[in-house]
């Protein structure tokens, strides 16, 4: 009779140990909780420009910038970034016949600001020291520094629309590195001088259609970030 009951006791027991372990153990879990608070970083990348009817748009250049993040709770932060482009942009002389107006480059520098929305994909923690994040955002850029062109064009401030992709990747527990791919839209502004023209063709440079036309740019950049005020 004690056999059995040190049978049945046995059973029980290794049933026990077998219910706790199923399952990840904590120690072997792909996700950790993150200490999220407030933070400054500084980031580096390249912006692609998108196209635009004249081709007056600035040429592929480097980005740089800050930013400021701080979590609102749950899966979503707030974001803000400053941002500087030195660029160039093509001259097109309106003055001479068409085909042969493209004479030169000139300084296409700018500006601006976002402030918007990241959600993290994985929630406060995460995923094998990743955290995956898509942002939207809208701001502003326009130029600095710039004088008008051979055809009266330089960059004009304009309102920004920012979204994208992006992944924290915790290096230690008040530092970290970020990925970001973005897609930037802002408006051209071109000159009145567009609409007409004293060449002996005279075919102006933009005859019909808007003269704010919309362009979107692609960057790719790299953050390194910093806790503060934790």
């Amino acid at each position: 009779m004690s056999a059995l009951r040190f049978a049945i006791l046995a059973v029980a027991t290794a049933s026990s140990l077998g219910a706790q372990v199923v399952g990840t153990l904590p120690l072997r879990s792909p996700f950790a909780d993150l200490e999220d608070g407030q933070r400054i970083g500084v980031f580096a990348g390249w912006l692609v420009t998108g196209r635009d009817p004249l081709g007056v748009r600035p040429h592929a250049s480097p980005i740089l910038g800050a930013r400021y993040d701080v979590q609102m709770g749950g899966p979503a932060y707030f974001t803000g970034r400053l941002l500087g482009i030195p660029a160039r942009h093509d001259v097109l002389d309106p003055n001479r016949p068409s085909g042969d107006r493209r004479v030169g480059t000139a300084s296409s520098n700018l500006i601006g600001a976002d402030v918007g929305l990241t959600l993290a994909f994985t929630g406060e923690r995460t995923w094998h020291a990743f955290q995956p994040l898509m942002h939207v955002g809208l701001g502003f850029v326009g130029g600095v520094g710039n004088r008008r062109d051979l055809g009266e064009y330089r960059p004009a401030p304009s309102v920004l629309y920012t979204w994208g992709f992006g992944a924290r990747y915790a290096t230690g527990k008040n530092a970290e590195l970020r990925v970001d791919v973005s897609w930037l839209y802002f408006k051209l502004q071109y000159p009145e001088t567009y609409r007409t023209t004293t060449a002996s063709d005279n075919i102006p440079l933009r005859a019909e259609g808007t003269l704010t036309p919309m362009t979107g740019n692609r960057a790719l950049s790299v953050a390194w970030s910093w806790g503060v005020f934790r």
